[in-house]
């Protein structure tokens, strides 16, 4: 009899710990869409607005796609911010891809994007 109470109270803790971990990552999720990589970055900007903005750029991808594919920034998590002016992102057309490291400059008329390096996987 013990060991059934145990199991059904460990149970239900288990499903109100589940609960509270997925409560928490989607409270993390928001919280970092809405916090600056770089305190310079201007107040209302987020993080998913510049990769959307970035996505848009396909003059910066370096390469043309193979096999019919268009290259694109199709997978928003591999961009990476890194220090205040810097953007690492992986690009690809379904069959090739590669990364592309980029200078950005957010000004009022919008964000100024500078290829500085690209290599092919």
């Amino acid at each position: 009899m013990v060991m059934v109470v145990l199991t059904v109270y460990l149970g239900v803790e288990l499903h109100r710990t589940k609960q509270n971990l997925a409560t928490l990552e989607k409270s993390y999720n928001i919280m970092i869409a809405m916090v600056p990589p770089a305190a310079s970055w201007p107040e209302g900007i987020s993080k998913e607005a510049v990769i959307d903005e970035l996505a848009k750029r396909k003059e910066l991808f370096p390469w043309q796609g193979v096999l019919g594919g268009t290259f694109g920034l199709y997978d928003k998590s591999r961009v990476w911010f890194v220090g205040p002016k810097w953007c690492l992102a992986y690009i690809e057309d379904g069959h090739i891809g590669g990364y592309i490291l980029l200078r950005y400059h957010i000004t009022p008329k919008g964000i100024e994007w500078q290829l500085l390096d690209s290599e092919e996987i």
